[in-house]
């Protein structure tokens, strides 16, 4: 019965959801595993607590312009 209202609900999920894409990289295991137990811990979910952090990440590193930059290395203009 659970599994039926399930699929014949209209809830969208952020995998459906054309607002939203995926992101993915490589990250130590260990701080990876700690990511997971603080999330449940905090009981806030992994893409929610992934948001916050890019979004804090990207105030950091706000640049001037819209453009955004390529890598360059220490000492280059």
């Amino acid at each position: 019965m659970f599994s039926e209202q399930i699929e014949n609900s209209d809830v969208v999920t952020r995998r459906d959801d054309p607002n939203f894409t995926q992101v993915s990289g490589y990250i130590p295991k260990e701080k990876a595993l700690n990511f997971k137990i603080a999330c449940t811990a905090l009981q806030i979910t992994q893409s929610d607590a992934l948001d916050e952090a890019i979004s804090l990440w990207l105030a950091n590193h706000e640049q001037p312009s819209s453009t955004p930059k390529g890598k360059k290395g220490k000492g280059t203009a």
